[in-house]
C-alpha cells in the first residue's frame, strides 16, 4: 500500500474535528509530493490520472470575461466504497515550477474536501472577490479566490485513512478544466463600406441606444438590436444574440445603389422629371435618381398634373397618371328631378 505525508497523519475513523479542519483553508506553505500526471488545457480534453498523482491547472491568458474555471472530476465506482478515505487537495502558490523532473512542491492549500461518494464533482474557482459564480447540490466553489498570479494550480487525491488497498490507487480519474464567464458580452459595429462621402450622416444604435463605430459596447448575455441609418443608404437592422464571455464584431455593408423611379408612360403623354424631359420608346421608364424630394409633370394635351414626392435612399418608386372624372350627386332641389347634368 501507497503511503504519503498525510498518510501517516490521518488515522481510524474521521471526526468531526477532521471534517472542520478540511473545510479550513490553509494559510501557510505544505510539502506535496507526486508524480505529474497532466496539465489539463482550458476547455480541453480531460487528463487521467491516479489517487497521489499530480495534476497542474495553469490559468493561461484570461479574456476580459472570465470570472474563473471549473474543474470537472470524473470519480470510478471502485473508489465510491472508500468512503470518506481520499480527499480532494487544491494548491496555489506552487514552488518550484512544475516539471517531470520535479516530485516535491510546496504550496498553500486553498481547498480539500473528502471526495464524494459518486461518480462526479465540480468545484468552481473564482478569480476575484465580487464575482457571480455560484453553488449547487454536486457543485462547490473555493471560499477564497484564486488570482491569475497564483496560478499554476495544483490538484490531488490523497488518501486520509489507513488500511486502502493497493488496487485502489490503480483506479483511473480524470479531470477536464473550462471556463467560467460572466453573464454579459461586448459588441463592436462598424460599417463595412462607407461612402466617403463628407456629406453623409451614419448613425449605429443596439438596442435604441446610441454606440460609436467600432467601439466595445458592454452588454448582458442574450438578444440585442442593432440598426444602422445612413443620409445615403437604406437602413440596416439585424437581431444578434450575445452568450457570455463572447466579444463579437460586425462589419455591416449599406446598400448605396441609387434609388430607382418607375414611371408608367400613358399614350400620348409628355413627363418631365425636375424639369427634364423623360424619354422612352416604351410605357414604361426606370430612372435612377438621387434621394430627397423630386417633382413629376405629366401633360396630356391641355392635361398637365405636377406631383412633389420624396425618395429614400435606396429606395424604389412606382409613378403612374390616373386620370379620372368625378361625378358628384348633390341632392334634390339643386338640379332637375332627373338627376344632374340633364337638361
Amino acid at each position: 500500500m501507497k503511503q504519503n505525508l498525510f498518510t501517516n497523519r490521518y488515522t481510524g475513523i474521521i471526526s468531526a474535528v477532521f471534517l472542520a479542519f478540511l473545510i479550513t483553508v490553509s494559510a501557510q506553505g505544505e510539502n506535496i509530493r507526486g508524480e505529474i500526471a497532466g496539465a489539463p488545457q482550458i476547455g480541453g480534453t480531460e487528463i487521467v490520472f491516479h489517487p497521489e498523482d499530480i495534476i497542474i491547472v495553469y490559468s493561461g491568458t484570461i479574456p476580459a470575461f472570465q470570472e474563473g474555471l471549473e474543474l470537472r472530476l470524473e470519480i470510478p465506482e471502485a473508489l465510491n466504497r472508500y468512503q470518506n478515505s481520499f480527499a480532494l487537495l487544491i494548491f496555489r502558490d506552487i514552488t518550484p515550477s512544475p516539471s517531470p523532473e520535479n516530485r516535491s512542491y510546496t504550496g498553500t492549500r486553498a481547498y480539500m474536501r473528502l471526495l464524494p461518494s459518486r461518480t462526479s464533482a465540480f468545484i468552481r474557482i473564482p478569480f476575484t472577490e465580487n464575482h457571480g459564480i455560484s453553488s449547487d447540490a454536486f457543485t462547490n466553489v473555493l471560499p477564497v479566490p484564486v488570482s491569475p498570479e497564483q496560478f499554476p494550480l495544483l490538484i490531488t487525491i490523497l488518501p486520509v485513512m489507513k488500511g486502502i488497498p493497493d488496487s485502489a490507487f490503480q483506479q483511473n480519474l480524470s479531470i477536464s478544466v473550462v471556463p467560467l464567464w460572466k453573464d454579459e458580452g461586448s459588441l463592436s459595429v462598424s460599417v463595412a463600406n462607407p461612402s466617403g462621402n463628407p456629406e453623409e450622416v451614419i448613425n449605429i444604435t443596439v438596442d435604441g441606444a446610441e454606440v460609436t463605430p467600432g467601439e466595445d459596447s458592454i452588454l448582458s448575455a442574450g438578444i440585442h438590436r442593432v440598426r444602422i441609418s445612413s443620409s445615403h443608404a437604406p437602413t440596416v437592422e439585424k437581431t444578434i444574440a450575445i452568450e457570455p464571455g463572447e466579444e463579437l464584431t460586425l462589419n455591416l455593408p449599406l446598400d448605396y445603389r441609387p434609388p430607382e423611379i418607375t414611371v408608367s408612360i400613358p399614350e400620348g403623354a409628355f413627363i418631365l422629371l425636375d424639369g427634364e424631359a423623360v424619354e422612352t420608346e416604351g410605357s414604361l421608364a426606370v430612372l435612377e435618381t438621387a434621394p430627397g424630394d423630386h417633382i413629376i409633370t405629366y401633360s396630356l394635351g391641355n392635361l398637365e398634373v405636377n406631383r412633389h414626392f420624396t425618395v429614400r435612399p435606396g429606395g424604389k418608386v412606382k409613378i403612374k397618371l390616373i386620370i379620372d372624372i368625378e361625378v358628384i350627386d348633390v341632392g334634390e332641389g339643386q338640379g332637375s328631378e332627373y338627376g344632374v347634368g340633364d337638361g
